[in-house]
């Protein structure tokens, strides 16, 4: 929502597209088109703005139908109880929904009502005594997201307000500077279960993603050239991904428990399915290992990632060649990934002695007079 700017018959243009509240409280959606500059759309913009304020806005109004959020799930959980096996689950987050925004009509939503309503379901406690965790919000607003999504394919909505809302725990990953040492992540690895010492050394070595790593194929692997190849289709890149495997790799793969009739490399002993997570045995090596886990001062999986990705571009990897191992297709996202810290500050402060040391040798070396040549000998 808001300026935009798309190319048409060869010309790069502005549009506007923009929700604007009426002094009555409704809403109206201005889309002008064709603008020739962005300081004319933004202009435009803040006009409309201004007229919606003061009542001088618009002839024809196109606004969004009042339509609730109970309303909306009422909808949509019909669908949940046909067609998802969770639904009882859904009912349960729906419930906390509807107590904070079933009035609320949908198409007014925004982003300060998605916080506030964190805000208030981080006040109460749940049976365990304590605030839900960060998850069990992510997991409430993207129940949300989903039936405000069934409502705009229904037609009740024109769009989906809260659509691109970023979840809480990914907001709280990419700004972490979490880089795991080797000594914690020795510890950790010795407490884990057999099941999981594959799948950690893997997120650890490789730097790829967790749901790469737990939806990793056998055809995906070749362990002769030791690499993963991830598709098209895997990863959502245009071309194939080839990453390389460290030996620990090679070997845990090798012997990783597996499953006959299953394509997965890694399975759940006891069903022999893929792992959906690995939250809770992670959070058990933890407790064993005695290293505090979660968001707030300790470890989570994705840690394992960002620790890859630092460690290759400390050993010297061209960030290139990181940005192609990770799948980064940005600097802006590889670089919150890549954590410099103090130790690397000091680490570039002494490679630059030694390469000026380096230097001076070099200097004595080539300007250092002939040795005479013995007239008698």
């Amino acid at each position: 929502m808001g300026v935009k700017k798309y190319k048409a018959h060869g010309k790069v243009l502005w549009m506007i597209d923009e929700w604007l509240t009426l002094q009555d409280g409704k809403r109206t959606r201005f889309r002008p088109r064709a603008i020739p500059t962005k300081e004319a759309a933004l202009a435009l913009l803040a006009k409309a703005r201004i007229d919606a304020f003061e009542g001088r806005f618009f002839d024809r109004v196109e606004t969004e139908p009042d339509y609730t959020v109970s309303e909306a799930w009422e909808a949509y959980r019909k669908v949940s109880e046909r067609d998802v096996d969770s639904w009882k689950t859904d009912k349960g987050r729906a419930a906390h929904l509807l107590r904070h925004l079933g009035q609320r009509n949908s198409a007014s939503l925004t982003l300060a009502d998605v916080d506030a309503y964190r805000n208030r379901r981080l006040g109460e406690n749940t049976r365990r005594g304590g605030p839900p965790a960060l998850a069990t919000l992510d997991k409430e607003l993207e129940l949300l997201i989903r039936f405000l999504n069934y409502a705009v394919r229904c037609g009740r909505l024109k769009i989906n307000p809260l659509a691109g809302t970023k979840m809480l725990l990914k907001l709280h990953e990419n700004a972490r500077k979490v880089v795991v040492p080797d000594e914690v992540f020795k510890k950790l690895l010795g407490a884990a279960s057999d099941s999981i010492k594959p799948l950690l050394l893997l997120l650890r070595d490789t730097a790829m993603r967790k749901g790469d790593v737990l939806q990793l194929h056998h055809d995906q692997v070749d362990l002769k050239r030791g690499v993963i190849d991830l598709g098209p289709r895997d990863t959502k890149e245009e071309a194939n991904r080839l990453v390389p495997l460290t030996a620990r790799c090679v070997k845990a793969i090798k012997g990783a428990p597996r499953h006959i009739s299953s394509p997965y490399v890694f399975v759940i002993p006891r069903t022999g399915k893929p792992w959906a997570d690995i939250r809770s045995p992670f959070g058990r090596a933890c407790k064993a290992a005695g290293i505090k886990q979660g968001m707030d001062g300790g470890i989570v999986p994705h840690d394992l990632r960002r620790t890859s990705i630092t460690e290759f571009r400390r050993a010297g990897v061209p960030e290139s060649v990181v940005m192609r191992i990770s799948g980064h297709k940005t600097r802006s996202v590889f670089e919150r990934y890549n954590i410099v810290d103090e130790e690397d500050l000091h680490r570039a402060v002494r490679d630059l002695e030694q390469h000026r040391s380096g230097q001076e040798t070099d200097k004595v070396t080539v300007g250092a007079p002939r040795k005479a040549k013995d007239p008698t000998g």
